[in-house]
This record gives structure tokens, sequence and C-alpha cells, in this order.
């Protein structure tokens, strides 16, 4: 009798040792949200201690002028303005300004007019090159871009020269090893995936940047394992 409670009716799905990958799309925006380093339901209150990466990122992400760590740690209403809502993708209202007063600056996807229009900083993390390279078990690539307008990229007046690269400094060490719940723990080593790295980024106009690479590898947590020989 055919099974049509399956999700694959009227197919049968043979395990072949591939993965499916289920809650893979939300890493882009569960990361986003982990670097923000909100307040939680767990008591869990952000500190301003500029020795912590998120800490860093989010005054060098809100504060566009000169030495942005001096300047207290954006509250969280401030954080959760420059995360992209697709919902409403341009800003241009007035109550929509003051809801977003620096505009969206962290992206879940490729493309941003909004935010190359501006000029000004901001972070994109999207989902990069997935392969599986032995059974049941898939390496997901995670794509990051920082872009700046050139005359916020060196005005930091500081001894850190690259606004951009300060900011992928500061990804990479808040990513860097994290075992995020669900997703499996961060790598920024070739070893783990061939596109991990990172370099310079530039458009034909005056924004520059940096891009990097990351991933994880992402094991199916439905799947009968025990029997696999790794010869």
């Amino acid at each position: 009798m055919p099974d049509f409670g399956s999700p694959y009716y009227p197919y049968t799905r043979v395990p072949n040792g591939s993965t499916q990958l289920v809650g893979a799309e939300k890493i882009p925006y569960q990361i986003l949200r982990y670097l923000l380093d909100l307040p939680d339901a767990n008591g869990y209150t952000p500190r301003d201690d500029n020795s912590r990466p998120r800490v860093r990122l989010a005054k060098y992400l809100w504060y566009d002028d000169e030495n942005p760590l001096a300047n207290p740690l954006p509250t969280p209403r401030e954080k959760l303005s420059m995360l992209f809502d697709p919902a409403h993708p341009d800003i241009n209202t007035d109550a929509e300004k003051t809801e977003h007063p620096q505009g969206y600056r962290l992206f879940w996807q490729h493309i941003t007019k909004q935010s190359i229009l501006t000029e000004k900083t901001f972070l994109k993390c999207y989902i990069g090159r997935v392969f599986t390279p032995r059974p049941y078990f898939t390496t997901v690539g995670i794509q990051f871009e920082v872009w700046c307008g050139s005359g916020y990229e060196t005005n930091i007046a500081t001894d850190v020269e690259s606004r951009s690269f300060a900011i992928e400094q500061a990804v990479t060490e808040a990513l860097s090893g994290v075992n995020m719940t669900g997703i499996g723990a961060i790598s920024f080593l070739r070893h783990d995936h061939t596109n991990n790295g990172s370099e310079p980024i530039y458009s034909l106009g005056s924004v520059v940047g940096r891009a990097f690479h990351c991933s994880i590898t992402w094991a199916d947590p439905n799947a009968d394992i025990s029997g696999e020989c790794e010869c």
C-alpha cells in the first residue's frame, strides 16, 4: 500500500550517504544574530569591553567617524536596526530613517544594492560552495564580504589602518572554532574547505573591502552511520 505520509511520495528514498542539509538554509541569519551579541532570556547581557570581538565588530559597523572603539557599545535596538529586513528592503520615509538611523549594515544575502549606493560600511554573509567529501557529512562554505566607502576605510585615526580588515579580524575571532547549536564548529582552515581564506576586494567606484570564507562540517542528524567504513 502506498505510504501517503511519506514526504517523498510517490517515490522511495534510499539512504545513499548524501546529507539533506535540513536547517542549513538558516546558517547566515543564525551567524549574523550571533555576531550581534544580543541579550537573551537566560539573563545574558553583553559587556562593553573592547577585548571582546563582537563588541569591536558592533562599533566598527555602527560608528563611521574616527576611533570607533572609543565610543560606547551600540544598544541592542541600535544593533538590530542594522540587520537587513527583507520585508522592508528600502529605507526612505522619515519613520524608517528613525528606525534605522545608520541604514542596513548586516545582510544575509549576496545582492545589496542599497548599501553599495550609500558607500557606508556593511557586512554580508551567505552560503558559498557546498560539497560532500564523505558519506553523511557535507562541508558547507560560508562567504563573508566587508565593504567600506574609501573615506571610511582609513579614517579610524588609530594604529588600525583598515576598517574592513579590522572587521574581518573581529568576525574571525568571534567565529573560529565556535560550535553553534545545530550546525557544528566553524573552521577557517583550508584543510576543511578549499575556499577558506581571505583577500582584498574593490568596486570600480570608491568602495573597497575584504572577502573571507569559512566552513562548517554538517552531519545529517537522522543518518545511521554506525556501519560507515572510512577505507
